[in-house]
């Protein structure tokens, strides 16, 4: 969200500071100030997204997402689920969960990426039927590796 923030800043203080009045440096202002405002609209929609789990699958609800309010992911159709370790000696908050979901009668591949909470994920992981990989470091979402960073799968 700095990114974003600092991008809107600087096309902001290219017009208030009067330092527009080449061509080049104009384009340049606008477009931080389209990317900078795209950013920010894409952390906000993360912000903003709820994930609830019913019966018959994961409900993806996100109120600013206007192009898919909300989409429901049976649990049968979930192929993948993978634990992303960003750093060693990792908390919750570097680890990232990834959802692979595989509609029925299609070959596309739709991945919802979220933040890492054990419960929701061992939740997931427990409806969808997914099971760890063998001989890999992480074997349930309790612990996280502290060794080594990695991706860990269940399938």
């Amino acid at each position: 969200m700095v990114s974003a923030s600092a991008l809107l800043i600087a096309g902001i203080l290219t017009f208030t500071m009067g330092i527009d009045r080449l061509f080049f440096v104009e384009a340049m202002a606008w477009t931080f100030l389209i990317w900078g405002a795209l950013l920010l609209y894409g952390h906000i929609i993360d912000i903003g997204t709820v994930y609830e789990v019913s019966d018959e699958g994961l409900v993806i609800r996100s109120p600013l997402r206007f192009w898919a309010l909300s989409r429901k992911w049976a649990w049968g159709n979930m192929t993948r689920l993978d634990v992303v370790v960003r750093r060693r000696e990792a908390s919750a908050a570097d680890v990232d969960l990834q959802i692979h979901y595989t509609p029925e009668d299609s070959t596309v591949l739709f991945r919802e990426d979220l933040p890492f909470i054990p419960e929701l994920a061992e939740e997931i992981a427990s409806r969808a039927g997914l099971t760890p990989e063998r001989r890999q470091a992480m074997q349930s979402f309790d612990s996280i590796p502290q060794d080594e960073k990695g991706s860990y799968t269940w399938n």
